[in-house]
């Protein structure tokens, strides 16, 4: 397979309820400042008690260097189907870019899957594969090593999320 593949693993030191509340907290945030907004279009239980949702990120690179900008523009839009199985204790996502497809692909996968009542793993993976002529292999690294740099901020701002449902659930007030 042709492009460039990223991976993160963690274990967060939380339950998995914890984490999907975090999760679905996430957007928007000051720590993430690259995603404008997730606009959810579609959602539904299915059969199995499965929550499915649909929705569309609004992005805003702010670390895109300048020769990217000028071909890439400033706003992208990202499509992303989650399903959530709270019997199972599993969260999987799929995301893919819309906007640029004619410069490149990428794909993320993200589990989150319960270890116990204190922990949960978390496995992300994005592949790029460009489709510039010469240009290609650099714009495949740049979003590698971007998704590194996000993939980071995003443990952090989970991480502080985490806490603050933690914290919230504690003081006996659950805040959605």
């Amino acid at each position: 397979m042709k492009g460039r593949t990223q991976r993160t693993e963690h274990v967060y030191p939380h339950g998995w309820d914890v984490v999907t509340q975090a999760f679905w907290r996430k957007y928007p945030n000051p720590m993430l400042p690259h995603v404008e907004k997730m606009e959810v279009i579609s959602r539904f239980l299915d059969e199995q008690g499965r929550l499915h949702t649909a929705r569309l990120g609004v992005c805003t690179p702010t670390n895109l260097p300048e020769w990217a900008e000028v071909i890439l523009g400033r706003h992208s839009f990202v499509y992303e189907e989650t399903v959530c199985d709270p019997h199972a204790k599993t969260l999987q996502l799929k995301s893919t870019n819309l906007s640029y497809r004619s410069v490149a692909v990428v794909n993320e996968d993200c589990h989150y899957n319960s270890l116990g009542p204190s922990a949960t793993k978390y496995v992300q993976s994005s592949h790029v594969q460009a489709f510039v002529p010469l240009l290609s292999r650099q714009f495949e690294t740049f979003w590698v090593e971007r998704g590194n740099e996000t993939a980071a901020a995003g443990l952090r701002a989970m991480e502080t999320l985490c806490q603050a449902v933690e914290d919230t659930t504690t003081a006996g007030e659950i805040t959605y």
